[in-house]
């Protein structure tokens, strides 16, 4: 089953955006789950307004800031909402999908490849502009420029072979920045040739505009010193093996 995870903090200005980009999908069969991160905003009261009592929807309120990667990586890991083979699909809380097809795209993409176990894609920024998002090497992601971005998919059972140990910071506590590299890394890496397709149709529309975007200094993650700090921290962690 395709498990979508929207992560976000004070997405109030978005939200609506990124859940109406889901409701709208032709394939219908998914779980959305929304894991807001302590917004101080009305983001809350505006997703139990859009969600109403589709079942399909999960808001998840957390009481102490946990941050994109622990957020993630706890949902996954609960067995109770999400099973080995499910499609993960990430789509940040102030982004959205970019056409009505996408769930039934990637769906289609893992059915008829029962190998395949982990993608990404391309994506446009609000403004029309192409993004970034490339074919990567596997065995040279790590030394290379960040091209692993939107629009990213996996099986659950991938991002379950990452050790936990490699989401923490050396001295032991979580890493609150350039969560895309932390995981995308050893999923690339364990994934190799064999599991792994690059997608060019674009898929995923980015939010750049938010001022609470990662890389900005209003960001919950500390802006763009803290990402160059976490970033080389995660790019000299120990490469996995592919499978």
């Amino acid at each position: 089953m395709i498990k979508i995870i929207s992560c976000f903090w004070n997405a109030s200005r978005y939200i609506e955006g990124c859940i109406n980009s889901v409701k709208n999908q032709s394939l219908t069969d998914f779980k959305m789950y929304l894991i807001d991160d302590v917004s101080t905003d009305d983001t809350i009261e505006k997703i139990k307004s859009l969600i109403d009592n589709d079942k399909r929807f999960e808001l998840i309120e957390n009481k102490e800031k946990k941050f994109k990667l622990k957020n993630i990586d706890e949902l996954i890991r609960d067995e109770s909402k999400i099973n080995d083979e499910d499609i993960i699909i990430e789509l940040d809380g102030d982004d959205r999908f970019s056409n009505t097809n996408v769930l039934s795209f990637i769906n289609n993409k893992y059915n008829i490849n029962s190998d395949l176990w982990l993608t990404n894609g391309s994506f446009i920024y609000r403004d029309g502009r192409v993004g970034f998002s490339a074919k990567v090497d596997y065995s040279k992601i790590r030394n290379q420029p960040f091209q692993f971005s939107h629009l990213r998919t996996w099986k659950a059972h991938l991002w379950k072979k990452i050790n936990p140990e490699d989401f923490n910071h050396q001295f032991g506590n979580s890493i609150i920045s350039a969560p895309d590299l932390a995981y995308s890394f050893p999923m690339a890496e364990m994934a190799g040739n064999n599991h792994y397709e690059f997608i060019p149709e674009i898929l995923y529309i980015y939010n750049d505009e938010s001022p609470y975007n990662e890389f900005k200094n209003e960001s919950a993650g500390g802006g763009k010193f803290q990402q160059f700090v976490c970033e080389s921290e995660i790019r000299f962690k120990k490469p996995y093996e592919p499978i």
